[in-house]
């Protein structure tokens, strides 16, 4: 292959191979994710999207490693633009916007451009919206003359005071119902569901026509003008990365989920425990079940409304409330695809309708009702 792209939130999959058909489109990059990639030997790598807080993010030594290795590596709009404004001096190229204000010291916090979003199985769906998008639509809002720079500014304040999983088109809403007119703050609402546009996708889009326009076929390879320096902790990564998925179902949740140890829970546990390994040990797919099993919690949750339309706005305030971070919950979601996609596999005879019901009525029936049960 000749180039690699981490992506997930910022630029759907589609949207990339319409313009790069070729590309090996991979999850957004985690610790590690640039160095297995230098395995494959591609001509240029691309980060788009990475992981911020819930698992070690890309390392610079990992992208300092593919470029002595002759790869060029491109960063824009996310995670990209973040190393590529560190990076840079070294042979890192950025591009679009967002880059270029982190890479010129507008922009410092590496809040700017993260966002909380649903499992890559159902399109990583949007949950909050990043600041960096927000200041968009308020410079946007700005140039309709719908806001004033003043009140923008204002805005954006305070969208910036909040933890970013709780920044959103409705956060910014409510912000601007203090400072708005009736009628301008219905133009702002009806600007921001139907013309808002994403900064972050913008400079994807461009990162990506850009590398359309290079002959692949005669792209020399990357040059650098430092020397790499492999410690303990370099050498610490390589043996600690591995393309193999983990055998064992992994759980990592907040400590204050955990409740109480009781009987009817410990057993409730264990079986769900053994059902997973199970279901793990046998290689059972479950991303079919993804999208069910969101939909299962989210319904649960009340986050849908009577015509069946998931409410993301209501979802996020759930996982914050929780204290949950993204990677956490979609292992979550996960694991309920996997039950679900393993309890189908089950065949469910007579006798155990029979157990369930037995235990839901709290007593033994007489005989004659058990026979009924075990008929019907």
């Amino acid at each position: 292959m000749s180039i690699i792209v981490f992506a997930g939130p910022t630029i759907r999959k589609d949207t990339i191979l319409k313009t790069l058909p070729a590309a090996d489109i991979r999850p957004p990059a985690k610790q590690g994710d640039l160095y297995l990639a230098t395995r494959d030997n591609p001509k240029i790598i691309l980060l788009i999207d990475g992981f911020f807080e819930s698992v070690p993010a890309v390392w610079h030594k990992e992208i300092l490693y593919a470029m002595s290795t002759g790869i060029h590596v491109y960063g824009s709009s996310s995670m990209g633009a973040l190393r590529a404004s560190e990076l840079h001096s070294y042979g890192m190229v950025g591009v679009g916007v967002i880059f270029e204000k982190f890479a010129h010291g507008e922009w410092e916090d590496d809040d700017e451009v993260a966002l909380t979003h649903g499992p890559m199985e159902l399109g990583y769906p949007s949950v909050s919206r990043a600041m960096a998008d927000l200041r968009y639509d308020l410079a946007r809002a700005c140039e309709r003359e719908i806001l004033t720079p003043s009140q923008a500014e204002t805005i954006a304040s305070k969208l910036k005071s909040l933890w970013y999983p709780e920044r959103s088109h409705d956060t910014l809403c409510s912000y601007a119902e203090e400072l708005l007119t009736q009628g301008k703050m219905e133009q702002l609402s009806s600007f921001l569901k139907t013309e808002t546009q994403s900064l972050k996708e913008k400079d994807a889009t461009v990162l990506i026509k850009q590398i359309a326009d290079i002959d692949l076929n005669n792209v020399p390879p990357k040059t650098i003008n430092y020397v790499l320096q492999e410690n303990d902790a370099w050498q610490t990564l390589i043996n600690d990365v591995s393309r193999s998925r983990l055998t064992k179902v992994q759980v990592d949740l907040p400590s204050h989920l955990s409740p109480e140890h009781t009987k009817d829970n410990i057993f409730q546990s264990k079986l769900r425990a053994l059902a997973l390994e199970h279901a793990e040990d046998i290689g059972i797919e479950y991303k079919p079940w993804v999208r069910l099993a969101f939909e299962k919690v989210v319904s649960q949750w009340g986050c849908v409304t009577e015509e069946g339309q998931i409410q993301f706005e209501k979802v996020s305030d759930k996982i914050v409330s929780l204290s949950l971070t993204t990677e956490q919950f979609d292992r979550w979601i996960e694991r309920e695809a996997l039950l679900m996609a393993y309890a189908d596999q089950i065949e469910i005879k007579p006798e155990h309708i029979a157990d369930e019901s037995l235990l839901r009525q709290g007593a033994a029936p007489p005989h004659s009702a058990l026979e009924t049960l075990l008929k019907e």
